[in-house]
């Protein structure tokens, strides 16, 4: 009798003991969306300093799932901030020209604070501030719309991006109006390089100019996953 009681005893306890605690889950870095903690493996690196956060980087969004998983990386507070309040361009090729009051300038050469032309309220082109620069790196192909003018000019930027009055190039057809000329001739044509542009100058239009072609800044276009 004790040993069947003694066996009893065994087994009970074998079945209420505990089970093994499930190794623990890793906590995200700070300011990571709860809804994006799964897929992150980035930013697993100590912080460079406190007043660091751990952000998406720029890049295409993960649609299927062999697409690449997203990169997130330390920035300071300021650019974090920065990238919350303006997103992430995907315009211009890091070649394209830009007009300042200095001569034209490629765009990725551009930083915060550099001159460049703009226009004001009036419409009158007027000497303004870069208040932000971003770029975005471009996996895979990535076309851009490419138009020519009838004065010859010719510019290509993502089929996002918008014209002066917030038209998306890609809704232009031929015989549109387009900064004071006409558009003759519209492509498609491959990035040239692995990262596209965008700055945002001072004022409220948002305008500049790309190879002598006013467009409007996709920082100051409605936010938007642009490409």
């Amino acid at each position: 009798m004790k040993r069947r009681c003694f066996a009893f005893f065994l087994a009970t306890a074998a079945c209420s003991s505990p089970a093994s605690p499930a190794p623990p889950r890793p906590t995200p870095p700070p300011s990571i969306d709860a809804g994006d903690a799964d897929a992150v493996t980035a930013c697993t690196e100590p912080a460079p300093s406190a007043d660091h956060e751990c952000v998406r980087d720029c890049g295409p969004p993960v649609v299927r799932p062999e697409d690449p998983e997203p990169v997130w990386r330390w920035l300071t507070a300021d650019e974090a901030a920065r990238r919350r309040e303006y997103g992430c361009p995907r315009c211009l090729q890091g070649t394209t020209r830009i007009a300042t009051p200095s001569g034209e300038r490629a765009v990725a050469e551009l930083a915060v604070g550099d001159a460049i032309w703009t226009l004001d309220r009036t419409g009158q082109r007027v000497a303004g501030r870069v208040v932000h620069v971003g770029s975005t790196p471009i996996s895979g192909p990535h076309l851009l719309v490419r138009l020519t003018l009838a004065d010859g000019r010719v510019v290509a930027a993502s089929a996002e991006h918008p014209d002066a009055t917030g038209r998306a190039l890609a809704e232009l057809t031929r015989g549109a109006a387009l900064s004071g000329s006409t558009v003759v001739a519209i492509e498609r044509v491959p990035l040239a390089g692995s990262r596209t542009y965008d700055v945002l100058p001072s004022g409220d239009s948002g305008a500049y100019w790309a190879e002598g072609v006013v467009l409007r800044s996709t920082f100051a276009a409605p936010r938007r996953d642009v490409r």
